[in-house]
């Protein structure tokens, strides 16, 4: 399949070009030189049997493509072969995605540089040779922009892998982890203790003919010996008790479990619980919130201090998870679906809480009140959008698409201006300089379109209203209005943006009619400021009809732009939870295995050794030194075979490779 889509490009790529040149060309009649047309066609086989090694040798790819391209642009024209200059921004484009940033840097520059040479006798004046450089470089820097864009994605989905395999590895480890930190325990205990009565025991047995005073010895020694014990055998059962039971130790412990399965996975996490007398339907949405927010840091703010803090105040149960951001470049997860924090939500809200959700300085808190009684439906917070900030994370960094498409909305109608026209300028220089300036405070919003969506479209439709203020102040000239129609760039690129990363996300289909609304009254008032609409006197009515017929053609096309964004903004969003859903289920599974494992251990103590251990202090509290060795010796031997059980119960070493 691999294969197949490195070949599909090319294929698709010498297809169009022989369609468009010389196809429509001989069959509109024309007779093309035959030259040009042999020229063109060997380059374009060439651009085609390259771009195939595009994935494995991208740099020299694009050398290869670059160099064939404006060989042929020379033989023939740019116009005739355009199939060429895609090829470029796809070779372009495999630069960045698979190459470091400082190598897309400078392929990027390189092929600026030899388009800039060697495209100088392509035209007849510097204003079209301007005009045609700056479109080119805008293309340019837009493939290099999405091929870097393209390259953190696939960067954020391996880092995800890692992650994942982390807590895999994790996973495994848990229950032998805990087995052997509790053996070591245990075996410390038998040491210490058990061993200590039987040895003390059995000396006073045999010597008792010789000196009968070591019995009482013996006595009080396995006494108070068996008082500790108990006592630390009862400790070593309370900290092991399960954690399935309603009671206010249950998710006091579960949360110590949650915290130190993540710390084991780098996250450096404190906590602080008050006790808390919770039902098992509280515990549960409480320890569901927490570990989703754990996950959530572990993704988005890796090696940042987070702090989990568990209090009651009001009869509710208040979680807080804050996190003072990453110390390390984040995961993939940070695109957040939003889901996460919907899913907290939801718990909190079938209880009758809240849950909130938002930025906190540099990092991120999640605050959740719970009612200790809980249990009827109410309903969420209105805190922040899920994913609003947090998405920010993961596309933090150089801005590259960003400033790309910015670009593209203004350097092409730039050249346009800069271009040649058939007979006189249309436009005098000062209103030249007017628009371009409108055109770039249009455009340079979109800097910001990830993070603030919804701002950058206001912005974008708000600057629109600036044209028909300085028509009415300048009178700009009638041609004046077809050059701003031309600047709709940034309304699609704004509606797309809101679709993708827009909050809420059942609401982003709204940008589309607002965006066409705003530059059709924009546009409209812009036409109309010299007191005509279409050669006709200019009427309220005759304004509102003519924006309502532009803003219904431009929502045709700025509806299809939100539903390619939305589309993307659904795949990536189940991608993302998807991942983040595995860590935080693998886990949990850590966690449930230490747990099971301190409660099988926890039970064969109950079942044996402590049964044993009190029978030790009652014969000794009797003065029956024959059952105090009985029940030492048996409490000892049902300690070794506990212990036994641990080391039989560890999964066998691999054997090094001879």
């Amino acid at each position: 399949m691999r294969v197949f889509r490195s070949w599909l490009t090319p294929l698709l790529l010498v297809t169009a070009q022989l369609a468009v040149w010389p196809g429509a060309a001989l069959l509109a009649g024309q007779r093309p030189d035959r030259v040009s047309v042999a020229a063109g066609v060997v380059a374009t086989a060439l651009v085609a049997v390259a771009l195939n090694w595009r994935d494995r040798a991208p740099v020299r790819v694009l050398a290869t493509v670059s160099t064939v391209a404006k060989l042929g642009y020379l033989a023939t024209s740019p116009e005739a072969l355009i199939g060429l200059a895609i090829a470029e921004m796809v070779a372009l484009h495999a630069v960045a995605a698979r190459r470091p940033a400082r190598i897309a840097l400078a392929a990027t520059a390189a092929v600026i540089l030899m388009e800039a040479v060697l495209t100088v006798g392509l035209y007849e004046t510097g204003r079209g040779y301007v005009g045609g450089l700056l479109f080119s470089v805008t293309l340019y820097l837009l493939a290099a922009g999405l091929g870097r864009g393209r390259r953190r994605w696939h960067a954020a989905r391996a880092d995800a892998a890692e992650l994942l395999a982390q807590a895999e590895a994790e996973q495994r480890r848990a229950a032998g982890m805990e087995r052997e930190r509790l053996a070591r325990e245990l075996h410390d205990v038998s040491a210490h203790h058990l061993t200590s009565i039987v040895v003390t025991v059995t000396a006073a047995e045999r010597l008792a003919d010789r000196r009968p005073e070591l019995a009482a010895e013996a006595l009080e020694f396995s006494a108070r010996t068996a008082r500790e014990t108990l006592t630390a055998l009862h400790r070593l059962v309370a900290v092991m008790r399960t954690t399935d039971q309603a009671g206010p130790g249950g998710l006091d412990e579960r949360l110590g479990e949650l915290t130190d399965g993540f710390r084991r996975l780098g996250q450096p996490v404190t906590l602080d619980v008050a006790p808390v007398d919770a039902g098992s339907a509280v515990a549960e949405a409480a320890y569901g919130i927490a570990r989703e927010a754990l996950t959530n840091t572990l993704r988005h703010a890796p090696g940042g201090a987070v702090r989990v803090c568990l209090t009651v105040a009001d009869d509710a149960l208040v979680l807080v998870v804050d996190d003072d951001g990453a110390t390390v470049r984040p995961s993939a997860g940070g695109l957040g679906s939003g889901r996460g924090i919907l899913g907290m939500r939801e718990r909190a809200a079938a209880l009758g809480g809240t849950c909130e959700a938002g930025a906190r300085g540099d990092g991120w808190r999640v605050r959740a009140v719970l009612p200790v009684a809980g249990g009827a439906e109410g309903s969420s917070s209105a805190g922040a959008e899920p994913g609003s900030a947090r998405a920010g994370w993961w596309w933090r960094g150089p801005r590259a698409l960003d400033s790309a498409v910015a670009l593209a909305t203004v350097v092409p109608l730039a050249g346009g201006l800069l271009a040649d026209w058939e007979g006189p300028p249309v436009l005098a220089p000062a209103t030249t300089v007017l628009l371009a300036l409108l055109m770039i405070l249009h455009a340079v919003p979109l800097l910001w379109r990830r993070d603030r969506p919804w701002l950058v479209l206001l912005a974008v439709v708000g600057s629109a209203a600036l044209w028909p203020a300085a028509a009415l102040y300048t009178r700009l000239p009638g041609d004046a209005v077809w050059v701003l129609l031309a600047t709709v760039g940034p309304e699609f690129a704004a509606v797309y943006s809101v679709a993708a990363y827009g909050r809420p996300r059942w609401a982003t289909w709204l940008a589309a009619p607002a965006a066409a609304t705003g530059f059709g009254v924009a546009l409209v008032a812009t036409a109309g400021a010299d007191g005509r609409l279409a050669g006709e006197p200019a009427t309220l009515a005759a304004g509102a009809a003519m924006a309502a017929m532009l803003a219904a053609v431009l929502f045709l096309a700025l509806g299809g732009v939100w539903v390619a964004g939305f589309t993307v903004r659904v795949r990536r969003d189940r991608t993302v939870a998807r991942e983040r859903d595995a860590v935080a289920e693998v886990t949990a599974r850590a966690v449930e295995a230490s747990r099971a494992e301190r409660a099988r251990i926890s039970a064969g103590l109950r079942a044996a050794v402590l049964e044993h251990a009190q029978g030790v202090l009652t014969a000794a509290e009797r003065d029956r030194l024959d059952e105090v060795a009985v029940e030492a010796r048996a409490s000892l031997a049902a300690m070794r075979e506990l212990l036994g059980s641990l080391r039989a119960a560890e999964p066998a070493r691999p054997q090094a490779e001879r």
